[in-house]
């Protein structure tokens, strides 16, 4: 598969529409979400190279078999385009076989007596002709953007009767009605729902790959944090030795505290376990804290002095 991540899972599903009664589903999907569809003139345009190989197959698979007129257009630095037209009486015909109310969509007999796998297909007909899906490794976004607001509302609802974990949002931008989700999980739902299982787990190892490099930054940025943290406080220990060194000696303090006092001065950004590590017998944790801190009750005496 070729192209961005929507087109290679609209060729995933096109795969996938092999049965004749799949084949007849899925078009009644595509003429149901598409732009221009009337008594009068059927134009169903895209740039899935995989779905344009299908759409003859598709009219075929209609009782009668239809056959359309077929342009395909490149465009510079763009997906080239097919577009597909009937007109006349073939376009009556094909939604009449089909049982498609061109004038109200929602209420087509094929589309309210779908259910099951027809209304599996029927979506993902309809996904693959006004559909699109966000590259995972940028956003989680999977959309329809219908023309027909009545069909949208109610494939809406229906896709929700038949696929509980499916819960589309809707919204308006412009003239098209959008169904979206934005949720992980949901999306690869909808991607499996509509047979395009390469691309649910793509999604779901891209999820997988965020949440390691998330916890990864976490940790970097907590070890970075303590690091920043050991370097401040051995800067303020070296300065309580420096003072205590300069008013009354190193040599004034018990021999514990000359011992942690010179291994500060020669490390003095190493953390409490190194410190630890350095002294002889070596000390633990708890026992370079508890002299560090006796250091810095001196100085604070010596500067309120």
């Amino acid at each position: 598969m070729t192209g961005s991540f929507s087109n290679q899972t609209k060729t995933e599903i096109c795969g996938t529409v092999r049965k004749q009664k799949d084949k007849t589903a899925f078009l009644t999907g595509v003429l149901l979400a598409a732009r221009r569809v009337s008594a009068a003139e059927i134009v169903l345009q895209t740039e899935c190279e995989a779905f344009a190989a299908l759409v003859p197959q598709l009219l075929q698979a209609v009782p009668g078999g239809f056959v359309c007129d077929t342009e395909f257009r490149s465009r510079k630095d763009k997906l080239p385009v097919w577009c597909f037209t009937l007109s006349g009486g073939d376009a009556d015909a094909l939604l009449s076989a089909l049982q498609i109310n061109p004038e109200n969509r929602a209420d087509s007999p094929a589309f309210l007596q779908s259910t099951g796998k027809s209304l599996c297909m029927l979506a993902a007909g309809a996904f693959v002709i006004c559909g699109s899906i966000t590259d995972p490794a940028r956003a989680y976004h999977l959309e329809y953007a219908l023309p027909d607001a009545a069909f949208a509302g109610v494939l809406r609802e229906r896709i929700a009767e038949e696929q509980p974990a499916i819960a589309f949002r809707q919204t308006v931008r412009k003239q098209d009605t959008l169904l979206y989700l934005k949720q992980n999980e949901q999306i690869c739902d909808a991607l499996t729902y509509f047979g395009a299982q390469n691309a649910s787990l793509s999604l779901a190892e891209q999820q997988i790959y965020k949440s390691f490099r998330s916890q990864t930054n976490r940790r970097t940025n907590c070890d970075l944090a303590n690091i920043d943290k050991t370097v401040a406080a051995g800067e303020q220990q070296v300065e309580d030795i420096l003072l205590i060194q300069r008013v009354s000696g190193l040599d004034s303090l018990p021999e514990s505290l000359q011992e942690i006092a010179q291994v500060r001065l020669e490390n003095p950004e190493a953390n409490l376990r190194d410190l630890g590590a350095a002294c002889n017998p070596p000390l633990s944790r708890s026992g370079v804290h508890h002299r560090l801190s006796r250091l810095a009750q001196i100085a604070a005496k010596l500067r309120d002095l």
